[in-house]
This record gives structure tokens, C-alpha cells and sequence, in this order.
């Protein structure tokens, strides 16, 4: 499928067919995909925890407001993100000539330790660009995809065995379409959406 294609035609997709499943396999393929994804010094802060048992599913499920497709679909991806990233660096950069890390790893732990906000902005940041990748990645594969915030964080975090130095930055899931989604919501004008040079500045015309 051209590029323009999956971007054009990819939309949220709350149905899911239950007994069609994604292989372990097929997962694989398509994360492997989603980790070329970019982030902050390369620190790669994104952890998915790919759930498929019925149970647990059931209760992430009740804590997520009952939203149906948490429970029909044959994958849900809890998407989350790793606040101390920037203490894996020695490990991601350990392939890294030394006058390069002699560089760059003073420099990533004074940008991020004991900044705790900047730690979460970062883990955000960069899970929610993966979960981008993810979605498009997906529907070229034909897969329908939904992206959620309505859950309770503690209560995944719980069900899912989060530790404290992980945050659930949202969940998703994934499979095979039951019904077609409805026509594509109200979008804003481009020249609302792009200022020029400023905020106050003229509208993108083309």
C-alpha cells in the first residue's frame, strides 16, 4: 500500500472480529517495525506490553469504563513508557566509539537526572511517536487499530505489574475489523493549522 494511502485511510477502529486472531509471529514482524521509531538521544523509552489473555484483558476491561473493544480484540496493547530511560544509556550506546560516549553520556544524565517532569515529558513523547508508528504500521498490514486514555492508570498499571518507574502512556488495540468505521471526523483547515512564522502570522495558503 502507497504511504499516502495508509494515512489517508487509517481511522480508529472500535469493533474487532474475537475469534480472529494475530500470531505471536505477526507481532514480532510489526514491532520490529515500530522500534525504528524516533526518540530522545536514541533512548528508546517505550515498553508495549501486548495482552491477549482472556482474563486479564476482562479486568483491564472493567477499568477502562467497559469500552468494548478492550475485550473483542485479540490484542491490547498497553503502551508505556519508561521514565528512566536516560540510566540505560551506557547499555544502548555500549557499541558507541569511546570518544563518543565520553561525550554524550555525561551529557544525557545531566539533561535528565533528578528532572522528573522532563522524565515524564520524555516518556510520553516518546511511546506516543511509537504508538504512531504502530498504528500506521498496522493498517498497511490490514489491521484496524484504536489508541485510548480512558482507563484508570492505577488499575492497569496493577493488573499489568507496572513498576514504579513505568507509566501506562496509553492503550491500544489491535486486530481485524468487524465493522467498517464511521466517515472520517470534522478536520480543521490547513491554514488554521499551520501559522507562518508566528502565531499571529497568516495562514499556510499553498
Amino acid at each position: 500500500m502507497e504511504f499516502s494511502e495508509v494515512i489517508q485511510q487509517r481511522q480508529s477502529i472500535k469493533s474487532y472480529q474475537p475469534d480472529k486472531e494475530i500470531s505471536d509471529a505477526e507481532l514480532k514482524e510489526l514491532i520490529q517495525e515500530v522500534v525504528l521509531s524516533p526518540s530522545s538521544f536514541n533512548l528508546q523509552h517505550w515498553t508495549f506490553i501486548a495482552v491477549k489473555d482472556t482474563g486479564i484483558k476482562e479486568k483491564i476491561q472493567q477499568a477502562a469504563w467497559g469500552q468494548e473493544q478492550v475485550g473483542t480484540c485479540p490484542v491490547l496493547l498497553v503502551i508505556c513508557g519508561k521514565l528512566n530511560a536516560h540510566q540505560d544509556a551506557s547499555e544502548i550506546y555500549k557499541n558507541v566509539p569511546k570518544e563518543v560516549t565520553e561525550k554524550v553520556l555525561p551529557l544525557i544524565n545531566d539533561f535528565y537526572e533528578g528532572k522528573d517532569q522532563l522524565q515524564r515529558d520524555e516518556a510520553i513523547r516518546s511511546a506516543s511517536l511509537a504508538a504512531m508508528t504502530l498504528m500506521l504500521a498496522a493498517h498497511n498490514r490490514g489491521w484496524g487499530t484504536v489508541p485510548m486514555i480512558g482507563f484508570d492508570p492505577e488499575a492497569v498499571s496493577k493488573l499489568v505489574n507496572l513498576k514504579p518507574n513505568y507509566i501506562p502512556v496509553m492503550m491500544m488495540a489491535l486486530g481485524y475489523k468487524q465493522d467498517d468505521p464511521k466517515p472520517r471526523a470534522y478536520r480543521r483547515p490547513i491554514e488554521e493549522v499551520v501559522r507562518m512564522n508566528t502565531l499571529d502570522g497568516p495562514g499556510l495558503k499553498g
